[in-house]
């Protein structure tokens, strides 16, 4: 697989935060990690993130919005 500088440097971070054994490693865990984001996301729940101050905060990315957006593909609740 050809990786962009961007996208290497992407996956060097990411091999050294998680401890991966290699860089195909560290994709398969954002891979994971995306798949699981965007099936949340397509359920209709939203990614938050816990600040230091343990402030809720919602991420967000225009990529996940897209999802979100797509006309018929997020199940809303009746919550």
């Amino acid at each position: 697989m050809l990786l962009s500088d961007t996208d290497a440097r992407n996956a060097s971070q990411i091999k050294e935060s998680t401890d991966a054994r290699s860089k195909a490693h560290a994709l398969s865990i954002a891979l994971a990690l995306t798949r699981f984001v965007v099936e949340q996301i397509m359920k209709g729940n939203e990614l938050l993130v816990r600040n230091k101050d343990g402030k809720l905060e919602r991420v967000i990315m225009p990529e996940l919005e897209n999802i979100r957006n797509q006309e018929g593909r997020v199940q809303h609740s009746s919550g």
